[in-house]
């Protein structure tokens, strides 16, 4: 779920590290580590020290997680619901 003033940035608005910092709360280091692994949106790089998200990808990312989060648990709640079943 987005946070009200997060709402109202467009999709098409660029972000950079610091931003992209503050809206996931993760650190430069692990975005940085996870862009080189493929597992973060990589930036647009406009120079060899600007590099900038764009806020849609961020966005989308931050939902798959989310996503993610929840069909995890739903597998761990099937799970026990079988194994209590085969008791």
């Amino acid at each position: 779920m987005q946070k009200p003033a997060e709402k109202s940035i467009p999709d098409d608005q660029l972000l950079r590290i610091s931003d992209v910092v503050r809206l996931t709360t993760l650190s430069k280091s692990c975005i940085n580590l996870w862009v080189a692994q493929g597992r973060f949106p990589k930036p647009i790089t406009l120079s060899k020290t600007v590099k900038l998200w764009s806020i849609k990808n961020i966005r989308q990312w931050i939902d798959e997680q989310q996503l993610g989060q929840r069909q995890t648990a739903s597998n761990r709640e099937t799970k026990l619901i079988l194994e209590h079943c085969d008791e």
